[in-house]
């Protein structure tokens, strides 16, 4: 193992994991010390896992190209089934590693201050390294039933950690929804195993992905596969129609949504299928579904965060409609911009979430954004780094999200996606207004907060995080993507995705500032300006009167945005009401039909059984008797029959 670059991976997972169990079983007695474990746990991990990310990305011999895997156990073995536990790193689990280690690190040291004053702080904490142990397992596993398994570990850490606060009705329904929604798509995507391991026999990803290229997944049989595994994709990215359990998540504490539902595990789905590439690659109409399902989700979910008044829902569905740009990316074959936008928004919308947090921690508690407003001034070091979140998510440049963006619409143009790129765009500009809408609400103009709330700025343990996941929302987008389309991300992430796009007969074309390439960077800049310009102009001062006139003018549609266009409704009548009804019809026939027919026949034999028991007195003279009289009737019956 001490010859490998890979030695030193394993602590990677044991590490969270003693974290986990460690204050599991001791953090009630350390109090509010409970935190140092699981801080120092993930501290190590981010800097085990820099030491991975890094040269994997830069291309390093030992790491880049096809990676290095090392084999740490047999799992299962029967017959001519192998299953074996082991990790494997290449550019694309060093792009998950960079943001989920980071990101995690940050928000454990962020719970900190936020979670101080909670009666359950070991707790919390012990779930969050669960859920890193779970996450990094998911990402370094190089096989598919390991994934499988891990895939179940982080649904029941975001199971635990939305419904951390349980004894409210609130958080305990958001988790049993996510959880069910997310059960939805796993079918899905156990199916999918199935069928994986009925064509190559193995669900090691190595060979799975080498059989694809060989061509032993073709035709029909490839576009079910694919879709079945899409399937757990679409539940754990929140996809439509799975996509109800995300906003309800916002009930479970900040830091949870900012690690769980920004940065890492709704990431999930975009790395199954950026991982299996050429799976989808090998069939056009599941490529072609998968980018349908992200950009009608993009923009589905930006229509309804345009009226959301709770600050944490309208970072929610601003999640919905980003992961849905990532997976219409990875539909048009755009693998590398997809992942880069994972990188990019990892950072800025986990700055957004924490940021989030620091405001709700600054008014008391309040998430309504009408009873803020005026912010700017009290809380400065929030203000800035979420003006700078806003900046990245709205596509201007030079931020992060600017970048990865637009090589996202680049590519769908490029590849002939002109609708996915046109729709594309129009999110652009949504985005960019609904989140300068959410600023002007909150720091902008007059305060509109209760007198009797004392502002204040959060402490360093959660100003700190904000300003270090500012500073790569700043600059991760040209450390990674500059030169365009020939930066950092795509020497590393190239030979990763080599096979999927000779599949798909994509090649690897040089960026023009003088052409195609800068129009469509024009535009993008251009519709994110306007969308910016229209969102300061309407919420950096009062407008009241201006904003109820456009509201009265478009009420049908406010109404609809709203109410989440009613879906929310639709799931409630088709599933809990009608649902409900069918179940406790099925209850009754069941119980009345099928468990009375068997109770029936059960009866009938416990009482004809009681009757013959009377004859069987134990009696020799008895038994002669009956068979005396059973000699007289068989005698009797025989002559009558004679005669």
């Amino acid at each position: 193992m001490t010859d490998t670059p890979l030695s030193t991976a394993p602590l990677l997972l044991i590490l969270p994991l003693i974290g986990f169990a460690f204050t599991a079983a001791f953090g009630r007695r350390l109090g509010k010390r409970a935190h140092i474990v699981p801080l120092v746990a993930i501290a190590a991990v981010w800097v085990l896992a820099m030491g991975l990310a890094i040269p994997a990305l830069l291309g390093d011999p030992a790491l880049g190209g096809e990676g290095s895997s090392l084999t740490l156990f047999t799992w299962i073995a029967s017959g001519d089934l192998i299953f074996n536990v082991g990790i494997h790193v290449d550019g694309l689990t060093g792009a998950l590693l960079l943001v989920v280690t980071s990101v995690g690190a940050l928000v454990h040291l962020y719970s900190v201050g936020y979670m101080s004053h909670d009666g359950s702080y070991w707790r919390f904490f012990a779930y969050l390294n669960l859920f890193m142990f779970s996450m990094l397992l998911l990402v370094l596993a190089d096989n598919l039933l390991v994934v499988f398994a891990a895939w179940e570990l982080v649904g029941l850490s975001s199971y635990l950690l939305i419904g951390f606060w349980y004894t409210k009705r609130e958080p305990g329904l958001a988790s049993k929804k996510a959880f069910i929604t997310n059960r939805v798509g796993d079918v899905g995507f156990a199916l999918g195993l199935m069928g994986l391991v009925a064509v190559f026999g193995s669900l090691d990803i190595h060979t799975i992905l080498a059989g694809i290229e060989a061509g032993a997944l073709t035709g029909p049989a490839a576009t079910v596969i694919a879709l079945l595994v899409f399937c757990g994709a679409v539940g754990k990215s929140a996809q439509f129609p799975l996509h109800v359990w995300l906003p309800d998540a916002m009930e479970g504490p900040t830091p949870v949504s900012a690690l769980i539902h920004a940065a890492t595990m709704v990431n999930a789905g975009v790395y199954l299928v950026a991982r299996m590439s050429p799976l989808f690659a090998a069939s056009h109409e599941a490529m072609l579904i998968v980018a349908a399902i992200g950009i009608f989700t993009a923009i589905f979910a930006a229509s309804i965060a345009f009226t959301q008044t709770d600050i944490k829902r309208v970072l929610a569905f601003s999640t919905l409609s980003q992961l849905g740009y990532m997976f219409a990316a990875l539909g048009v074959g755009a693998w590398i911009p997809a992942i880069f936008h994972l990188i990019t928004h990892g950072f800025f919308k986990g700055l957004l979430f924490l940021g989030s947090g620091s405001v709700i921690h600054a008014v008391d508690g309040e998430q309504e954004m009408p009873k803020m407003g005026g912010l700017a001034r009290k809380i400065p070091i929030t203000y800035a780094t979420m003006l700078i979140g806003t900046i990245a998510i709205a596509g201007l440049p030079p931020l992060a999200g600017f970048w990865s963006k637009d090589e996202i619409l680049g590519e769908a143009f490029k590849f002939g996606f002109g609708w996915v790129w046109l729709v594309g765009l129009l999110v652009a500009g949504m985005t960019a207004f609904y989140m300068f809408r959410l600023m002007g609400m909150t720091f902008w103009g007059e305060s509109r907060v209760n007198p009797a709330v004392h502002v204040h700025e959060s402490p360093w343990t959660m100003t700190l995080p904000l300003v270090a996941l500012a500073v790569p929302t700043i600059v991760a987008g040209f450390l990674l993507g500059f030169p365009f389309a020939d930066g950092i991300l795509v020497h590393g992430l190239k030979p990763v995705f080599a096979p999927a796009n000779e599949l798909l007969g994509h090649e690897h074309e040089a960026w023009t500032l003088f052409g195609i390439d800068g129009l469509l960077m024009l535009a993008s800049v251009t519709i994110a300006a306007i969308g910016t310009a229209i969102g300061i102009r309407l919420f950096s001062s009062d407008h009241t009167q201006l904003l109820s006139s456009i509201t009265t003018r478009l009420r049908p549609l406010y109404e609809g945005s709203r109410s989440r266009w009613y879906f929310d409704d639709l799931n409630d009548l088709v599933f809990v009401q009608a649902g409900g009804r069918v179940a406790r019809a099925l209850w009754w026939f069941d119980r009345r039909v099928v468990d009375g027919a068997v109770n029936g026949v059960g009866t009938i034999a416990s009482s004809s059984g009681r009757g013959l028991r009377q004859i069987q007195t134990g009696r020799v003279q008895n038994y002669a008797l009956g068979i005396a009289v059973g000699l007289i009737a068989m005698v009797i019956v025989y002559l009558m029959v004679a005669a």
